[in-house]
């Protein structure tokens, strides 16, 4: 996931987002399209800082 998400472009990013923002979960608390294409923004950049130091990147996320 961390690879996946270091090398994906703006445009992959954001048809995920849409797709992700579909789902059961973030439909009912309301997580719009814009909000998920942030999140997973902010998750792709802390992805590539960490694969550009030869870190490792954990990620838990709770709703």
């Amino acid at each position: 996931m961390a690879a996946a998400l270091a090398s994906a472009s703006q445009d992959d990013l954001i048809r995920c987002a849409e797709l992700w923002s579909e789902t059961d979960e973030l439909r009912q608390i309301g997580v719009s399209v814009e909000v998920a294409a942030g999140v997973l923004d902010a998750l792709a950049g802390l992805a590539q800082r960490a694969q550009a130091s030869d870190q490792r990147l954990n990620c838990w996320w709770a709703l």
